[in-house]
C-alpha cells in the first residue's frame, strides 16, 4: 500500500481535526472528502506528489479509526489551523468554479437538464476547472451539492463573466467525445478488473495507452479517435475521475476485456524494453458472465474499482508497487 511516512500523516490528521472544528463536517463521507481537499492543497503547493491513484489510498489512510468526536489539542496549532484554512479555500474556489462554469454551460448550451445530466457535467467540469487531483469524495460531495442548487431560470437572465463562458466552450469541446471517452474508461476498468494493479499504477500514462489501444480498434468500434494534443490531454483527465467514481457492478464486456489485454501487453512491452520489473499483478481473471445490458463496447461494462486487496489491508513482502511508466 502506498502509505504516508508517520509524521505527515500526523500533521495531515491534526489539519482534519482542525479543519473539522473550525468549519464542520458531521459524518466519515464529509471526513474523507475533506481529508482529499487537504492533500489536494498539499499537491497542489508541491509538498506531496501521489502517483496514479496513490491520493485515494492516502484518503484511506488518514480516516482509518478517525474519531469525529475527539479534537486532539494539536488541532489548534498554527500549522494545522493553516493548512485547514488552506483547504476551506481551497474547497470554496474550486466549488465557485464548477458553479460559474456549470451556470455558463447551461445558458449558452443547454437551458433545460434534468438532474442526472447535471450531476454528469459536473463531473465533467471539475477536471477542466482544476489542475490538482480530486479526490473521488470531494468530487462526490461537490456533485451531490452542486447538482441540486441549479436554478435554470435564474441562469438564463444572468450576465456571466467571458472567462466561464470560454470555460463552458471547453466543457462542449469535450463532451462530443463522450462516446470515445465511455469506451477509455470502459478498457480502463476492464483493465483494473482483469489484472489488478495497484493503485499507483493507474496513472495518465496508462490511461493514454488505453486510448492508444482503442486507436488499433476504431474501425471495429466506429469511433472518431483523431484528436489533437490538447483535447488528449483533456480526455485522459476525464477518464482518471470518471472511472474512480463508476459504482460496482458485474464483469466487463468481452471486447473491453480483448483491448484491456492489448493494454496489459503494451504495458509488458514498455517495461521489458526499459529494463523494469513486470507488473506485479494478481492473476487474470478469466471467467466472463453473460452480458445483459450494453455498454459503449458492446456489452455489460461497469466493474466496481476495487483496489487490489493486498495493498489495501497488510502489506506483504513483495507488495513494493512499481512505477506505471
Amino acid at each position: 500500500m502506498n502509505t504516508l511516512d508517520t509524521a505527515t500523516k500526523q500533521a495531515l490528521q491534526n489539519a482534519l481535526y482542525a479543519y473539522i472544528n473550525e468549519y464542520g463536517g458531521k459524518s466519515l463521507a464529509d471526513a474523507r472528502a475533506i481529508a482529499g481537499a487537504l492533500l489536494s492543497v498539499q499537491e497542489q503547493t508541491g509538498e506531496l506528489a501521489a502517483p496514479g491513484w496513490g491520493i485515494e489510498e492516502w484518503v484511506d489512510d488518514l480516516v482509518t479509526d478517525f474519531d469525529l468526536t475527539q479534537i486532539p489539542s494539536a488541532a489548534k496549532e498554527t500549522a494545522a489551523q493553516h493548512l485547514a484554512t488552506q483547504a476551506q479555500n481551497w474547497r470554496e474556489q474550486l466549488e465557485n468554479k464548477v458553479r460559474n462554469t456549470l451556470d455558463a454551460y447551461i445558458q449558452k448550451y443547454a437551458p433545460a437538464l434534468d438532474t442526472h445530466t447535471i450531476e454528469q457535467l459536473i463531473t465533467t467540469v471539475l477536471p477542466i476547472v482544476e489542475d490538482a487531483t480530486i479526490t473521488r469524495d470531494e468530487a462526490r460531495y461537490l456533485i451531490q451539492t452542486l447538482s441540486h442548487q441549479v436554478d435554470g431560470q435564474a441562469v438564463a437572465t444572468r450576465s456571466i463573466d467571458p472567462q466561464w463562458l470560454l470555460l463552458a466552450d471547453t466543457v462542449q469541446q469535450v463532451r462530443q467525445y463522450e462516446d470515445l471517452e465511455a469506451s477509455a474508461a470502459d478498457v480502463m476498468q476492464a483493465y483494473v478488473y482483469q489484472f489488478q494493479p495497484a493503485a499507483v499504477e493507474i496513472g495518465e500514462d496508462l490511461v493514454e495507452r488505453a486510448v492508444a489501444a482503442i486507436s488499433d480498434r476504431k474501425l471495429q468500434l466506429g469511433l472518431d479517435v483523431d484528436l489533437d494534443p490538447e483535447t488528449r490531454k483533456l480526455l485522459v483527465k476525464q477518464v482518471m475521475l470518471k472511472v474512480k467514481l463508476r459504482d460496482s457492478s458485474p464483469p466487463p464486456a468481452k471486447t473491453a476485456l480483448e483491448i484491456a489485454q492489448d493494454l496489459h501487453d503494451e504495458v509488458a512491452r514498455y517495461r521489458r524494453d526499459r529494463g523494469l520489473d513486470a507488473a506485479d499483478y494478481l492473476p487474470p481473471v478469466t471467467k466472463i458472465e453473460t452480458p445483459d445490458d450494453s455498454s459503449s463496447l458492446g456489452g455489460e461494462i461497469g466493474v466496481g474499482i476495487n483496489l487490489r486487496p493486498s495493498r489495501l489491508g497488510k502489506e506483504t513482502d513483495n507488495s513494493a508497487p512499481p512505477s506505471d511508466a
